[in-house]
């Protein structure tokens, strides 16, 4: 298929720009949300899509949340870390695309992507999604080293383009050695229509009055969250913590990690106030955030987290590290500024049980006005067409892409 262009407004339509990710389905965690709230806008900018990845556990049930979007998966044989699907090379080499865009590395699909661009000289783009970042680098060396020598260097190093969320992971980009233009185009998240009023089938009649603090998202060594269990555990121990907190924790993960962090508040059960919900998707997600009274991250390494920008959207304030990458919630006074340590997390939490109920609703209002003007998907979605088009020479270059140092 050639590149068919067409007039909408004073832009050109890409006839087919190839999407390929992991999964397509809730088990990539917050990728799921990233790459599906970008590719359903991606039409209203002129951009038709077609998505690839692998197929998992929940493939079929989360089919329908990518709308009318075309949706191509492949059975992947091996281990799962790998991602190896044969069929997913032939489905790509056979797309017609003009372009592709991967989102997240480290797996198998991007060596079918490097062979796509071998095969036709055509230009690709990569999200890495913070995989670059020096804290993940620094983890599971073998893994990336077999993945490195097998076909995520020549991915990596063939790329036309990447696609950083922030300026730091620009920056770590940059750091990692690669010397490709760099678009900066955060996530974005979709405005909720109308108040969420119902409460999530978690809650119960005790939680009334109560003060609840919610972290939200994958349960993985680098969000933090051992700190927080351990700051929340030692204040309740020493009489130090507010007798209204109750910590709300909500995700998914890797099943031993999320055992260890049951252990670390187990001895005393529910005694401590800390509530694992499991994860939470659509409506449900919504409802959690809106029954919230603030939401944590304490992340030692991130690209740009999708959660807040979700907690924002619905007035919920937010604690955040700088490793979170969005100094705009700081500046917009939407967001309490904590360092990932015992310590740090103790002294937000002292101030978030202090604060009186008409602060904190005034730093999650001032928190959904600045994600209503500047982190829409509608508008995310343009600005990643503009890239796509200059990478066609169908376009000028955006002033979002930058060369050399950042």
């Amino acid at each position: 298929m050639g590149l068919t262009v067409k007039a909408i407004g004073e832009r050109a339509s890409v006839a087919n720009v190839a999407v390929v990710t992991s999964s397509v389905s809730r088990n990539a965690g917050g990728l799921f949300d990233a790459v599906r709230g970008l590719v359903l806008q991606l039409p209203d900018a002129g951009i038709s899509p077609h998505v690839f990845g692998l197929e998992d556990g929940h493939t079929q049930e989360d089919r329908a949340e990518w709308g009318a979007i075309p949706l191509t998966t492949s059975k992947p044989l091996g281990p799962k870390s790998i991602g190896f699907a044969p069929a997913m090379r032939q489905a790509l080499l056979s797309s017609g695309a003009e372009l592709v865009h991967t989102h997240g590395i480290w797996m198998h699909p991007s060596a079918d992507v490097v062979a796509w661009r071998r095969r036709y000289g055509k230009p690709y783009l990569i999200s890495p999604h913070g995989m670059l970042d020096r804290w993940i680098l620094n983890r599971s060396k073998v893994k990336k080293w077999i993945a490195l020598t097998g076909y995520e260097r020549a991915h990596l190093r063939e790329a036309a383009c990447f696609h950083a969320l922030s300026l730091e992971e620009a920056r770590g980009i940059r750091a990692a050695g690669f010397e490709q233009p760099i678009a900066i185009i955060p996530n974005g998240v979709h405005m909720p229509k109308t108040e969420v009023r119902t409460k999530p089938s978690w809650w119960s009649d005790n939680l009334e009055g109560k003060r609840l603090l919610l972290y939200f998202g994958r349960l993985h060594p680098k969000k933090g969250l051992d700190n927080l269990l351990l700051a929340w555990k030692a204040m309740f121990q020493d009489g130090t913590l507010d007798p209204r907190l109750v910590l709300i924790v909500g995700g998914w993960g890797d099943q031993a990690y999320i055992d260890q962090l049951h252990q670390i508040v187990e001895a005393r059960g529910a005694d401590y106030q800390v509530r694992f919900i499991g994860p939470q998707f659509g409506g449900a997600k919504q409802q959690t955030y809106a029954a919230c009274h603030g939401l944590i991250l304490p992340s030692f390494s991130e690209g740009l987290p999708m959660v807040p920008l979700e907690a924002w959207s619905v007035g919920v304030p937010c604690a955040l590290t700088d490793a979170c990458n969005l100094p705009e919630g700081f500046d917009a006074g939407a967001a309490f500024r904590i360092g990932a340590d015992v310590d740090d997390i103790k002294q937000f939490l002292v101030k978030f049980g202090a604060a009186d109920e008409r602060t904190l609703s005034e730093i999650g209002e001032r928190g959904r006005v600045m994600v209503a003007e500047r982190f829409i998907w509608r508008s995310v979605a343009e600005r990643m067409a503009a890239v796509y088009r200059w990478l066609l020479a169908e376009g000028e270059r955006p002033e979002w892409v930058v060369d050399g140092a950042v």
